[in-house]
């Protein structure tokens, strides 16, 4: 029979060192909703042309060179990307995902 100790122990050895990271993203998700919608604007604009190319997200992630893990937390629609993957995107997509006005 084991002991309380004994369990404890053995379940010290099998839980995360490090405390999830969950209450950080979803206080950011609360205090930037203007960037979570923009995220999933282009979350759903990727699916869609993926969609329209007959195209994976694993074909995606492989022409650009990244996990399918990846391209999954992008259209998941709460990824905060940069300007350079944004790029990445629409230069493979032959699309584009963001408009920029100049003057």
């Amino acid at each position: 029979m084991q002991t309380r100790d004994d369990i404890l122990q053995k379940l010290e050895s099998v839980t995360a060192v490090e405390s999830s990271k969950w209450k950080e993203r979803v206080a950011r998700k609360a205090e930037n909703p203007k960037v979570l919608e923009k995220s999933r604007i282009i979350a759903i604009n990727i699916l869609a042309h993926l969609r329209k190319l007959g195209m994976s997200q694993k074909d995606l992630a492989e022409k650009l060179q990244v996990t399918p893990q990846t391209v999954n937390s992008w259209v998941k629609g709460d990824a905060n990307f940069t300007i350079e993957t944004i790029v990445r995107i629409e230069e493979v997509l032959g699309v584009e995902l963001i408009g920029v006005n100049v003057g």
